[in-house]
């Protein structure tokens, strides 16, 4: 979904769910609108239920999820054949009113208790109709207001989701196009590779990752002869052909908490071994186009360490 469409839908589910909770609109709209938000979301199993509900059920949903779901199934059948609750809400004023003019008959004689035993069934009859529709029209409701919430929050999330990830994108391309060297077209050869979904192409964009990887260490933590030492008293080295070694220094002197440190360290670890062996090795394009992602975001989180610790 375009971020225009995104951003439309998330408005719509937002003012959908104030008409329902604010019963604001009759249902009828409410579930036009219903349809509406159900095209933009994609969802066309929800969209045809909708038109059920406008436009009446036919003898093959009977007993199907829909019908189910709203309650259709629950009680006499006959009560409620294959009206949509468009058509049902508008046949309870009635009823209601009907049965607030009900009275059992001043009757005597013969018939009097044949007459009061049908007036009473009657109303029985009336009371238990206005009941079944109004358990179905409550199901429609609360089925309408389930799927606009659920996609209320969905996109609420998407559109925190994209704004945080812009945010970040823009403090990376920064930090990124300050680095020595080419770090962003490294960047955009992956992307093009990984785009490209063959083989060879992924097999090209795990190597552009991992020479993107190299020149951060390069800039963050030039190769050196000193060697430092690990908790169990080895010597590590830092030199040239160390990179992960040099940015795991770098970590450690711009890192406080050891929590965060580790982490860092760990998925830097992990990923330049995973996008290592993609060199050579297939790698399907989904897993090809997280580790990009991992990687640009990782990155970006350990360039940064620096500016972060000075502020």
């Amino acid at each position: 979904m375009a971020a225009e469409e995104r951003a439309h839908a998330l408005e719509l589910a937002e003012e959908l769910l104030a008409d329902i909770e604010l019963d604001r609109l009759p249902l009828d709209k409410q579930l036009l609108k219903g349809a509406r938000l159900a095209r933009l979301v994609g969802d066309e199993r929800f969209s045809m239920w909708i038109g059920k509900e406008l436009s009446g059920y036919g003898v093959n949903d009977v007993d199907g999820y829909y019908w189910k779901r709203t309650k259709r199934n629950v009680g006499d059948g006959n009560q409620v054949p294959y009206a949509g609750a468009a058509h049902i809400v508008t046949v309870i004023g009635p009823l209601e009113e009907e049965l607030k003019n009900l009275r059992l008959p001043n009757v005597s004689g013969e018939w009097a208790a044949t007459a009061l035993r049908e007036t009473r069934s009657y109303i029985n009859s009336v009371r238990n109709l206005v009941a079944k529709h109004q358990h179905v029209i409550t199901a429609v409701r609360n089925l309408l207001h389930e799927f606009t919430s659920k996609h209320f929050y969905s996109l609420r999330f998407s559109m925190h989701q994209g704004e945080m990830f812009e945010t970040a994108k823009a403090n990376i391309d920064k930090i990124l196009e300050g680095m020595p060297g080419d770090a962003l077209r490294k960047l955009d050869s992956a992307y093009v590779n990984i785009t490209a979904g063959d083989p060879e192409s992924i097999a090209g964009a795990m190597n552009s990752v991992r020479r993107l990887i190299d020149a951060v260490a390069d800039a963050v933590f030039p190769a050196t002869d000193e060697t430092r030492t690990d908790g169990q008293g080895n010597q590590i080295k830092l030199g040239n052909q160390q990179r992960l070694n040099r940015i795991k220094a770098h970590v450690d002197d711009h890192v406080d908490c050891k929590g965060r440190g580790d982490r860092l360290k760990r998925a830097v670890s992990d990923i330049y071994g995973r996008v290592s062996s993609g060199v050579h090795n297939d790698v399907a394009t989904s897993e090809a186009s997280y580790l990009f992602l991992s990687a640009y975001v990782l990155l970006g989180e350990i360039v940064s360490l620096p500016s972060e610790k000075s502020t």
